[in-house]
């Protein structure tokens, strides 16, 4: 009896074992077979899918320092940057001497704002880091000062100078007859006729921000520009841009709100002064790109012509593109400006645009911008005179090269060309203008 019972015994045995081993082998694979598709995700580029697939594997395989570098990186790259550095702590606690998981885990808190940390990995990093960390461990030191000299505030100032050209001052009418409805083909008068003239520019410009904490600011800005013409001394303006607000940083999103003012001082008299609010807010999708929201509201008075004062509200959606040496940015923006007197509603528009501006960082010195915006233009009412319910498009073009000599000083050359449609003559024009200026900061 013992001699059968003996065998049964050791195949129960047996078979008890190797039904609690499956489950362990059959765990062993999958996760084995996540590791290879996580691998195969990473190496596709399909970083997303990979960071969803990482989340799932991080409960078995926190601790391992392949897995951790590679799950840190990837949660930087999809802009999950407190787990960044939740898994890159634990690369460096178990590798210490692994200097690129140092520097990564640097990079991780600048993205959390955590300046003190990211100056810390990089001092441990030495004087001398490995060569292929050289030049990116310096860019990202001088990141983290700058960002940490703006938690003190800043004051800063410009002083511009240039000279040019403007080939239609006045913004007026090549033509020398015009066709209007009510009244038939009459001469252009000499004052509506384009008039081209050279004139000389002086500028000075603010920008101050007062840090709180590490999220909350507040802000001012001003430009301050005089435009004199050699003999158009009619077209003399002085023209002045000022905001302040308040504005509040978080680690993805942050909004701001502002109070603007810009008064225009034409032939020395105030013709006309724009004021009102703002309010903004971006959110930042990941390292390379984000989107905006503004939203505008203010009035416009006219101090010459009270059928000019205007209501306006506007609201405009953004996206941009950072890169090492590119800026891309994108604008859809719809505005409705009314007139304040029932008399002028002809005045009264809807103005719907879109722009696109890139910006090239050529080199330490060089910097080439480029902005192009095509306008739609609707009046509300036909013109009393022209009879007309105006439906017109502007499209503008501005290219700048910028070349930085220092810190402070550096020169700018710029060139900008206006086209404007319109079923009345009169309204149409090109303008083109250029100008070559010095600038100074201090």
């Amino acid at each position: 009896m013992k001699a059968t019972l003996k065998p049964l015994l050791k195949m129960g045995i047996f078979v008890l074992l190797s039904t609690a081993a499956c489950p362990l082998i059959a765990a062993v694979q999958s996760t084995e077979q996540q590791k290879a598709e996580f691998i195969q995700l990473v190496q596709t580029g399909q970083l997303e899918q990979a960071y969803q697939l990482a989340e799932a594997l991080e409960a078995e395989l926190a601790g391992d320092p392949d897995f951790d570098m590679a799950y840190g990186r990837i949660a930087l790259h999809v802009g999950q940057n407190d787990r960044a550095v939740f898994a890159l702590e634990r690369v460096v606690a178990e590798k210490p001497a692994w200097q690129q998981a140092r520097f990564t885990l640097a990079q991780a808190y600048y993205k959390t704002k955590n300046y003190p940390a990211a100056l810390r990995q990089l001092e441990r990093l030495g004087t001398q880091p490995q060569a292929d960390l050289v030049e990116p461990v310096s860019k990202l030191r001088s990141a983290v000062e700058w960002q940490q000299a703006k938690l003190k505030g800043y004051q800063r100032h410009k002083i511009r100078y240039g000279f040019g050209h403007d080939d239609n001052v006045n913004s007026g009418t090549a033509e020398d007859r015009i066709f209007i409805p009510s009244l038939g083909e009459i001469d252009v008068f000499p004052q509506s006729k384009a008039s081209s003239d050279h004139f000389h520019q002086l500028g000075y410009s603010f920008d101050g921000r007062w840090q709180q904490d590490q999220r909350y600011a507040w802000l001012a800005d001003a430009q301050l520009a005089a435009t004199q013409f050699n003999q158009l001394s009619e077209f003399d303006r002085e023209t002045l841009a000022a905001r302040v607000g308040f504005e509040a940083d978080y680690q993805q999103y942050r909004y701001s709100l502002r109070a603007y003012s810009r008064p225009l001082r034409l032939d020395g008299q105030l013709y006309r002064n724009d004021w009102g609010g703002q309010i903004s807010g971006s959110y930042q999708f990941n390292a390379l790109n984000s989107i905006g929201l503004q939203w505008v509201s203010g009035r416009s008075d006219n101090r010459i012509d009270d059928r000019l004062n205007l209501t306006v509200h506007a609201i405009t959606a953004s996206w941009e593109r950072k890169g090492n040496r590119w800026i891309n940015q994108a604008n859809v923006s719809v505005s409705n400006e009314r007139s304040r007197l029932e008399s002028a509603d002809y005045n009264s528009r809807d103005v719907s645009s879109l722009s696109y501006s890139t910006i090239w960082l050529a080199s330490a010195s060089h910097i080439l911008l480029a902005r192009a915006e095509l306008q739609d233009i609707s009046y509300k009412a036909p013109h009393p005179l022209f009879r007309v319910e105006r439906e017109e498009s502007l499209f503008s073009f501005t290219a700048s090269w910028m070349w930085q000599y220092s810190a402070s000083l550096g020169t700018e050359l710029r060139c900008s060309y206006t086209n404007k449609n319109s079923p009345v003559t009169l309204y149409e024009y090109d303008r083109t203008e250029c100008v070559l200026g010095a600038s100074y900061a201090f």
